[in-house]
């Protein structure tokens, strides 16, 4: 908690600056608690667009307690959670986790990189193997397995439209599969290896470790002469960034994309070919996800967080962090973000705490000791996978 010197002394700032009320509103802290406690977060960037926000869901904003802990082997990706269950991409399998208490439904046999879950399905891309399952939810049950030229560095996508499933591998293969079958419904080939998907209507985004960022329109042309859909992804234009991209997030008219050691960009969509809109040259480096919220985009990494203004990229608010050591990607819901810095769990006020500015105080809501690697918001709780539980990896719910 700040001193008493200190909040005055904010306060006294923002009172110079024309008052609290400036920084109140869309993109300040015009954020209210969430008050839905079933949600679920399928994916890894929770939807399609991947916005890495659940506006509605409550989520702890004091310091919480244990509802479970489980043992697993060590996660390399991020949990989601549905259908009542927790799903862990860990070294050697995907857990299925019943949300309740931890009890092992399932373990589908990959070694995997990321899931996703989409109407009833679980979607998996391999780690050190070219291969992508579809299990069913309910069962675990193998509905297909296809191989590929490459790994993956990326969890699958779930298209907007419900017709596709959207790969990325390690040589640069896009692919969308067909989710009944896992047949290849259209593929592109960028220049480098893909690191990061977006997708809204019929758009897909992809970002490299080469720097690229494409814009990919899907084109459902005429029925041919055996009465199937041509369907084509046309590249609309590709963008070369300083720096692998680690993280995108799809709105309507832009994309925003996260650049290792390069900053943040707010690049045009359409017509305007990638144009950058603005540039954060000195925001965190993320680590794998952006957080929009409200007005902002929310960079977290290991050199702590920084909250911009998504129209102009100015910034709002900003916390140290630790560059010493790891982070994971942060998620956020109804007004709080979480980020996993430094070996703890960090809660933060989505609209900085109290002040105008950069200069804010009580910003940090809450902080446990768990060093977080992935973390999913549902069920009124934080789902986390650790890399240590007293001594072993798991999975922790926080609620």
């Amino acid at each position: 908690m700040p001193s008493r010197r200190r909040l005055l002394a904010t306060l006294a700032a923002a009172a110079g600056a024309g008052g609290l009320a400036g920084c109140a509103g869309r993109g300040g802290s015009g954020f209210s608690p969430g008050r839905e406690s079933d949600t679920e977060w399928p994916l890894p960037g929770r939807g399609p667009r991947a916005r890495n926000y659940a506006r509605e869901a409550v989520a702890p904003r004091t310091p919480p307690g244990e509802r479970w802990r489980a043992s697993t082997p060590q996660s390399v990706g991020r949990p989601v959670v549905a259908a009542d269950t927790a799903f862990v991409p860990a070294k050697d399998a995907v857990y299925a986790l019943r949300l309740r208490d931890g009890e092992e439904r399932w373990r589908g046999s990959i070694a995997p990189y990321g899931v996703a879950v989409a109407d009833g399905v679980a979607y998996a891309t391999g780690r050190g193997e070219g291969v992508v399952t579809a299990r069913e939810v309910d069962s675990g049950e193998e509905r297909w397995r296809v191989e590929t030229p490459g790994d993956f560095a990326t969890a699958p996508l779930p298209a907007p439209t419900g017709d596709a499933v959207i790969v990325g591998d390690t040589e640069g293969r896009v692919a969308a599969l067909e989710p009944r079958t896992g047949e290849t419904r259209w593929s592109f080939e960028a220049f480098t290896g893909v690191y990061s998907l977006a997708a809204r209507d019929d758009r897909v985004y992809v970002g490299t470790t080469g720097g690229e960022a494409y814009e990919l329109h899907v084109v459902e042309a005429d029925d041919d002469a055996d009465g199937d859909d041509d369907v084509r992804s046309v590249p609309l234009w590709r963008r070369k960034l300083p720096g692998t991209v680690r993280a995108l997030s799809a709105s309507r008219q832009s994309v925003f994309a996260a650049t290792f050691g390069g900053g943040v960009f707010r690049l045009a969509t359409g017509p305007a070919a990638g144009r950058t809109e603005w540039r954060a040259p000195d925001a965190p480096t993320v680590s794998g996800a952006l957080v929009r919220a409200g007005g902002l985009v929310v960079a977290a990494g290991s050199d702590g967080v920084a909250a911009l203004r998504a129209g102009d990229g100015d910034g709002r608010w900003r916390v140290p962090g630790d560059p010493t050591a790891a982070a994971s990607p942060a998620v956020a819901a109804g007004d709080t973000l979480y980020a996993g810095i430094g070996g703890s769990i960090r809660a933060y006020a989505l609209g900085g705490g109290i002040g105008v500015g950069p200069y804010r105080a009580d910003a940090e809501r809450w902080r446990r000791d768990v060093p977080a690697r992935g973390i999913a918001v549902a069920d009124g709780a934080l789902v986390v996978v650790a890399d240590d539980l007293d001594g072993d990896p798991g999975v922790v719910v926080l609620e």
